[in-house]
């Protein structure tokens, strides 16, 4: 069995039929188990849930992909607050178009006192000859998500990324007016444990909702009850203000502006975009599922 949640906790569902494959018109659902013991802080939670990984695969290394950013530093930090220094990975792409993260990734590394090992990735020749195979077995159609599907390939251990936090979305972005926060879940995430799966991987793709215990920690953050309360006037992305509530785990965490590494080639995704929309007569991989605040609440704890 291919755990890329704990007890694979959350899933999915089309139509209600549980990692099912996506057909024309059907219903795209997430589904959450509740919580099965206290929730304790963030940062003890990530802790909990990096012991957890080392005791569901036992025999594999983890091995953490370290972007540069803030996610992937956290999960990082979650290993080395127990005790365990992981295989660290720095995935760098031709021409330095991510060298921004990159440069962090290996700040970052030095002042941990980690090794890492850079892995060269060349992004053009990926959407050439892997990406379309990619897309068809992940079921995702947005192309600055299929790399991360192709990582999962590049190491021998337990690959492990630092994806999937909750995403918090107002339903207006003009705070002038009433809005409610929705908790959406993205299909493309799950696009990356169809793919693990798919293939018989041993993989974490999702760290974030490795365990309904952290799901629910990160949403006791008081940056994230100011947030739902609107006092932080923006949205998440790329100017998202998570890197306030993750310094609440790890006060020593480097404030940094979010990038992507696909900036300067914006010209591959788009052309390779088109090629999906044609393949597939549309882009039918961009499902989303929301819950209201009480709904998340409920779903997690049993009560509102």
């Amino acid at each position: 069995m291919i755990y890329t949640s704990k007890d694979n906790w959350y899933c999915w569902s089309y139509d209600n039929i549980s990692f099912g494959k996506q057909l024309g018109g059907q219903e795209f659902k997430t589904h959450f188990s509740k919580i099965t013991r206290p929730v304790d802080t963030f940062k003890k939670e990530l802790s909990i849930a990096a012991s957890d990984v080392l005791e569901v695969y036992p025999n594999l290394i983890p091995e953490i992909f370290f972007s540069g950013g803030a996610d992937s530093e956290l999960l990082l930090r979650a290993f080395l607050d127990i005790g365990y220094k992981p295989s660290v990975y720095i995935v760098r792409y031709e021409n330095d178009f991510n060298i921004y993260d990159v440069s962090y990734a290996i700040t970052i590394c030095s002042i941990l006192n980690l090794g890492y090992k850079i892995i060269d990735f060349n992004l053009e020749k990926f959407y050439e000859n892997d990406a379309e195979s990619i897309s068809e077995i992940s079921q995702i159609d947005r192309p600055r998500a299929l790399p991360y599907c192709q990582f999962l390939n590049l190491v021998d251990g337990l690959p492990i990324l630092g994806a999937s936090d909750i995403t918090a979305l107002r339903t207006t972005e003009d705070y002038s007016y009433p809005g409610e926060w929705k908790i959406r879940c993205w299909e493309h995430d799950i696009g990356w444990s169809k793919y693990a799966q798919s293939i018989n991987r041993p993989a974490i793709p999702e760290w974030f909702k490795w365990t309904p215990e952290l799901v629910a920690s990160f949403s006791n953050l008081k940056w994230f009850n100011k947030l739902i309360s609107d006092n932080y006037h923006g949205k998440l992305g790329t100017n998202s203000t998570k890197l306030i509530g993750y310094k609440e785990a790890f006060p020593d965490m480097i404030y940094r502006v979010k990038k992507t590494g696909f900036e300067q080639i914006d010209h591959l995704v788009l052309e390779f975009e088109k090629h999906l929309e044609k393949k597939y007569n549309g882009l039918p991989y961009r499902n989303f599922f929301d819950r209201s605040i009480t709904e998340f609440s409920k779903e997690l704890y049993g009560t509102v």
